[in-house]
């Protein structure tokens, strides 16, 4: 008798085999399409279909685990309906699948578990789910979308976790405005947040940002977030903040980046556990297609709680080893304080990116360790993207060495 867990993860390629012939017309080329439906019928009919897909290899070794390493597909096909009278819509369904057998370890809370306890996991679980359906009404160049959706604020504090097969997705409500002269205002009321594993959380929580063009070389961006989870398991927290970036010309090809960041974080709604501030400071050098970034980040920590952004993509800021990643939030109780250092560009066609990372306790003199980040990944005409990554952590006085690989292509259409 087959294994339920094994069944789970292994998986017939059948459903992204058969999705280009359901999908002809990316194939061929089409004459300029109708940018607004002037009959229902036709909104429904003259939509724009996509797929996206990605098949990747990760490979984990871990000090006080066995190697782990597990190659899998993930599939995303969607349709969007041409607008009418301002009105679209749009259902996308994604769907991960294990090729071949899992050499990992993978107990979430959600709909997917199994693998061996003696080897290190694999944050990709075989997963089929509604990713994203969703209403819009545009208007004016504001919008309003409501349903199930892909919301992207500012990725340290709400983003969709993209890096992982299975992303991360909300449901609720998304007024974007643009019309008025150099301001961009998005506030968002999420009712649930689907994450990476496939554990839907519940909350009402609130999300606000506003971004101002002062001048050519600076962006003021305000932002709150008020995180009210049903569970009381999670952490309430009332976040508020502002940052200050922008770009300086010095010569041909050649300016200068900056980004300056402060902010406070505090009980709110249940909780009595929240608090902290949050500063960032780096500067960049770009040079004939090559950009040195240096910096500080800091979460705040008191030893009992620190500051936490639970919604965020952590995965882009503090390493891609993904040691201070959590369901809650992964900050220590005595803060992080990473000092990093980043260099990229390109090389015959290849985007090349390292990044160094050292990690140290916000109080208590903790040092966490350090972390490299190597990246080379190639797009391929328009289409297609192929690209290999790898991340290796030394520990400290925190966790213990992980090292990571992944080997991947995708194609979108």
């Amino acid at each position: 008798m087959q294994n339920p867990i094994q069944s789970r993860f292994v998986r017939p390629l059948s459903f992204s085999l058969l999705l280009p012939a359901m999908f002809p017309v990316m194939a061929q080329e089409q004459t300029p399409k109708k940018t607004e439906a002037s009959t229902l019928t036709e909104a429904f009919t003259q939509g724009t279909p996509n797929l996206d897909i990605r098949v990747r290899y990760e490979g984990v070794s871990q000090d006080n685990k066995d190697d782990a390493s597990a190659f899998t597909e993930r599939t995303r096909v969607g349709y969007q309906t041409l607008p009418f009278h301002g009105f679209s819509a749009f259902v996308e369904m994604s769907d991960t699948a294990s090729l071949g057998s899992r050499n990992d370890f993978y107990v979430p809370a959600g709909p997917a578990s199994g693998g061996d306890a003696d080897k290190a996991v694999v944050l990709d679980p075989s997963y089929t789910s509604l990713n994203q359906a969703w209403l819009k009404y545009q208007f004016a160049g504001n919008s309003v979308t409501l349903g199930k959706q892909r919301i992207i604020f500012d990725n340290r504090y709400l983003g969709n976790v993209g890096w992982r097969q299975n992303e991360q997705v909300y449901t609720g409500a998304h007024l974007a405005v643009t019309s008025v002269p150099k301001l961009k205002l998005n506030y968002a009321f999420i009712g649930e947040v689907q994450n990476p594993v496939g554990v839907d959380i519940e909350m009402s929580s609130h999300a606000l940002q506003a971004k101002y063009a002062l001048a050519d070389w600076a962006k003021l961006t305000g932002y709150g977030y008020w995180l009210d989870y049903d569970l009381a398991a999670q952490t309430d927290s009332r976040t508020l903040g502002a940052r200050l970036t922008g770009q300086l010309p010095l010569a041909e090809k050649m300016g200068l980046s900056y980004h300056l960041e402060y902010g406070d974080q505090s009980e709110y709604a249940d909780s009595d556990n929240a608090g902290g501030d949050y500063t960032r400071f780096d500067l960049g050098l770009k040079a004939g297609g090559v950009k040195f970034v240096v910096g500080q980040e800091t979460l705040g920590g008191n030893g009992d709680y620190a500051y936490q952004t639970p919604l965020g993509t952590v995965h882009l800021f503090n390493g891609w080893a993904d040691q201070f990643i959590g369901p809650v939030g992964g900050t220590p109780a005595n803060g992080l304080e990473d000092r990093y250092a980043k260099v990229s560009g390109k090389l015959a066609g290849f985007k090349l990116a390292a990044h160094y990372h050292d990690f140290n306790s916000d109080t208590a003199s903790d040092h966490y360790g350090s972390e490299w980040n190597l990246l080379a990944a190639r797009k391929i005409q328009k289409n297609y993207l192929v690209g290999l990554k790898y991340a290796s952590y030394s520990a400290d006085d925190y966790k213990v060495d992980t090292q990571k690989l992944w080997v991947w292509g995708q194609a979108k259409f």
